[in-house]
């Protein structure tokens, strides 16, 4: 630290120094500083009513309002973009001559924040042990001059200490989910240990907020409310909590690819899981066969699905729960990946009064984002959509949902022959998977009505195919067939470590790129080097690549003649489709995915 910035008392620390930086770099001027500091209860009264929680009617939050927050509350503008808590605390550290950390609770060794320091003095003092090594410990703390703090860190632990500044909001979140969740984990192991029956824990959906949980005894209650509010703001997918021989493993998909979270005492795994199930309304005392329930809970503002999944495995019962956020199930078409052509094509397509939309791709590449985001585009108070799913992914006040139950003899093929009578406009079947529901599927096409649907198949040219061995009838198929979309997805660039580079010839030969004879060939390419954004992954978010097959006249003879795949295909190409390869590749060249995701989900 700077000599001439060696202030010792933590009150120095205050939204007045830090707008003195922000006028020293130009950020603000003085007639912004002066109007700024007039209004700093308002802004702090602004942080209350957004970062406050409710108790006893009453508004509260339980600390004061560091100066970075104040000054986010405040939006100051720079280079067009409002100056972030984070954006603050890194100018504070640049100028103090501090290393800036923004944590990432992935990257965190959960003992060494909990194993030094008492949840007491952490939250006291709002400051976390990140690193020991070598007799080093490194804490990182929102306050710069809090020296006594330093002091006292160095003291009870006994290592030199090295100071590292994070954003107040980061530590706190930080030793809310780390010390709360360890400690409801250990209370619930003892109370396993004690012999506790907790199998009749009372039906609970709506999760408290972090503040809230604190504040009670319910141990695998929170232990579970805990890893669904962590997996939330981790943007992870799924959640998989995974009996071992000596463990319970709880992961997380986060952009397609699994994080190995936490490692739970073994003795708590049959709890969590027996909470989860019946929050699912699932039978907690079948533990043989698999199951399926649900959960709507709130993420903010906005209803949130989950899909549970149980299933035996060698050591217990492996749970797998899908998180279905309204924000990525139903976006604007325009957001999904398409390109400009493929999107003109599509739009024209879903508006057809009557035939047939096939949405093809492997389980996961974003079949159901896709149909939904479609429905949601052409719903409209004068349409009938009814939609048959195995299971209900979303469930929209828009769409006349209904779930199949074989047990009960309600198949695909069935709710589909009872939905006709129902004087639906558009249906969409979840998928079609025998020749019963094949054969409804084209049956309703036929008889005046829209029908979305998917197949398990790897390429346009190939559903029709697929088709065809579901025993539809060529002339039938070809009159009601009006496109098929092929789809995967790839991670998308992160924006803020992305980097040019060149491609490789190997890569250029990998992906089939045409190159005249005897030129080398140079092409631009793009890639994430590594940031705290994206968690060092190079990568942030996904984004669909298609294969758009319209289905002319050209195709509909193909289609009655029974013509091959590679027929179809070629017909469908020479027509102006972009195939999965091609519609990658320029996703490349616009710098939004790498050569290595094209080439993993292309084939």
């Amino acid at each position: 630290m700077r000599s001439d910035r060696d202030i010792t008392t933590r009150s120095q620390f205050t939204f007045s120094y830090v707008l003195g930086l922000l006028l020293r770099r130009n950020i603000i001027t003085q007639e912004q500083q002066r109007e700024l500091l007039l209004a700093e209860n308002r802004f702090k009264a602004l942080i209350i009513k957004n970062k406050g929680y409710i108790q006893n009617g009453i508004k509260y939050i339980r600390y004061e309002p560091s100066p970075p927050e104040i000054a986010e509350a405040a939006q100051i503008v720079y280079n067009g973009q409002k100056l972030s808590e984070d954006d603050i605390v890194k100018i504070v550290a640049e100028e103090l001559g501090i290393p800036y950390l923004k944590i990432d609770p992935l990257k965190l060794n959960a003992d060494v924040v909990t194993g030094v320091l008492s949840r007491p003095f952490a939250r006291s003092h709002i400051v976390i042990p990140v690193d020991i090594r070598d007799g080093n410990i490194s804490i990182a703390v929102h306050n710069p001059f809090d020296t006594e703090l330093i002091e006292n860190v160095k003291r009870i632990t006994g290592f030199n200490t090295n100071v590292i500044l994070a954003s107040k909001t980061d530590i706190l979140n930080v030793i809310t989910e780390f010390f709360g969740f360890k400690k409801s984990v250990k209370e619930a192991e003892k109370q396993m240990n004690e012999g506790v029956d907790i199998s009749n824990l009372e039906q609970y959906v709506k999760l408290k907020s972090l503040n809230e949980i604190e504040y009670t005894d319910r141990h695998i209650v929170n232990a579970v409310e805990y890893i669904l509010h962590y997996a939330f703001s981790q943007r992870a997918s799924d959640i998989h909590i995974e009996p071992k021989r000596e463990f319970s493993q709880v992961r997380f998909r986060i952009d397609g690819v699994l994080h190995s979270i936490y490692k739970l005492p073994k003795v708590v795994h049959n709890a969590i899981v027996s909470r989860i199930k019946t929050m699912a309304r699932m039978d907690i005392a079948e533990k043989r066969r698999p199951q399926d329930g649900r959960i709507k809970t709130s993420l903010g503002d906005n209803e949130v699905e989950l899909r549970i999944s149980s299933l035996p495995v060698a050591f217990g019962e492996k749970i797998v729960i899908r998180i279905f956020d309204p924000d990525v199930m139903t976006k604007e078409l325009f957001e999904l990946g398409f390109g400009d052509e493929e999107l003109e094509q599509y739009s024209k397509i879903i508006e057809s009064p009557n035939g047939m939309i096939l949405v093809t791709g492997p389980t996961g590449s974003g079949k159901t984002t896709t149909l939904y985001s479609t429905l949601r585009e052409i719903a409209t108070p004068n349409v009938n959509i009814t939609t048959i799913e195995d299971p209900i992914e979303m469930v929209y006040d828009t769409l006349n949902q209904t779930q199949i139950h074989p047990k009960i003899d309600l198949t695909f093929a069935n709710a589909l022959r009872n939905i006709l009578r129902q004087d639906p406009d558009i249906i969409m079947v979840g998928e079609i998977r025998d020749p019963e529901t094949a054969e409804m599927a084209v049956h309703s096409a036929l008889t005046g009505h829209l029908v979305f649907s998917t197949l398990h198949t790897n390429d346009t040219a190939s559903t029709v195919g697929r088709m065809l061995e579901l025993g539809v009838k060529p002339y039938l198929l070809s009159s009601v067939l009006l496109g098929i979309l092929a789809q995967r997805l790839v991670r998308v660039i992160c924006p803020h470590c992305k980097r040019e580079t060149m491609i490789t010839p190997d890569q250029i030969q990998m992906l089939g790129i045409d190159v005249p004879e005897g030129q080398t060939p140079r092409l631009v390419g793009y890639y994430g080097e590594g940031c705290v954004k994206c968690r060092h992954t190079g990568y942030l978010g996904r984004t669909g690549i298609f294969e758009l097959m319209i289905v002319n006249d050209k195709i509909r003879k193909l289609i009655n003649a029974q013509a091959d795949s590679r027929e179809i295909l070629k017909a469908a190409r020479l027509d102006g489709m972009s195939t999965l390869r091609e519609n990658g590749i320029k996703k490349i060249a616009q710098g939004i995915t790498t050569v290595e995701e094209v080439l993993q989900v292309t084939i």
